[in-house]
């Protein structure tokens, strides 16, 4: 019976090393989407600033200072 046991013990430690790992590359995986996902609103961000602060004087293509 102690053979039994130890095989099974064995055997869940297996399944148990797996799961972490597949838990692992999960995780950086939804790391990596929330990352471009930001860098995608930063982008979205900096571009509507940009165009929202641009000089009016039609002289420069430089973003007003007063903003």
């Amino acid at each position: 019976m102690s053979k039994e046991v130890k095989i099974k013990s064995n055997g869940l430690r297996n399944e148990l090393k797996e799961i972490r790992k597949s838990i692992d590359k999960l995780t950086s995986a939804m790391i990596e989407i929330h990352i471009a996902q930001t860098n995608k609103h930063y982008e979205e961000d900096n571009n509507s600033r940009s165009t929202a602060n641009a000089c009016v004087c039609g002289k420069s293509n430089k973003t007003r200072k007063d903003s």
